[in-house]
């Protein structure tokens, strides 16, 4: 982790959709906040062990676009239904898929240094980690307009 408090690569890869269909905490609202206080403290996760077929029933659900891989609580990487052929074997596991290499944020990046790096990237996600860089926190969600961000 960077003292910006940031690692990683892009998490632009299939993300290009927010799943929530309007702000929850607007831009203007989230100006003086920290990525902790707008994030999604409870994303949608698949442990390290999960198959595609345990994917692919996740994602059945329209408004999943992307799961965080966990071992446990610490972040393994990301998957969005995007990641996955159509061809892949159902009982495979999730991990050949996974994108291990995206943006990672701790959650007092201040929310306009969040948006810089969202906008930078063309992303609408970034995995936000607890202060040890390695346990998961939370996922920071740009909703379909990028006008907030779908947080709870």
């Amino acid at each position: 982790m960077s003292a910006s408090g940031r690692t990683g690569g892009s998490v632009a890869h299939g993300a290009s959709l927010a799943t929530c269909d309007a702000a929850q905490v607007t831009r203007t609202d989230a100006a003086s906040k920290r990525a902790c206080d707008v994030m999604v403290r409870t994303p949608k996760t698949l442990p390290h062990d999960a198959s595609v077929r345990d994917a692919r029933a996740l994602f059945a659900n329209p408004k999943v676009v992307e799961a965080v891989v966990t071992d446990r609580r610490a972040f393994v990487g990301l998957l969005s239904r995007g990641d996955l052929s159509d061809d892949a074997p159902g009982s495979a596991p999730v991990g050949g898929y996974v994108r291990r290499d995206v943006t990672r944020i701790t959650g007092d990046l201040p929310v306009p240094d969040a948006l810089a790096i969202l906008d930078a990237e063309g992303s609408s996600r970034l995995v936000v980690l607890e202060d040890d860089g390695v346990t998961l926190a939370g996922l920071l969600c740009l909703d379909l307009r990028r006008g907030g961000f779908c947080a709870g």
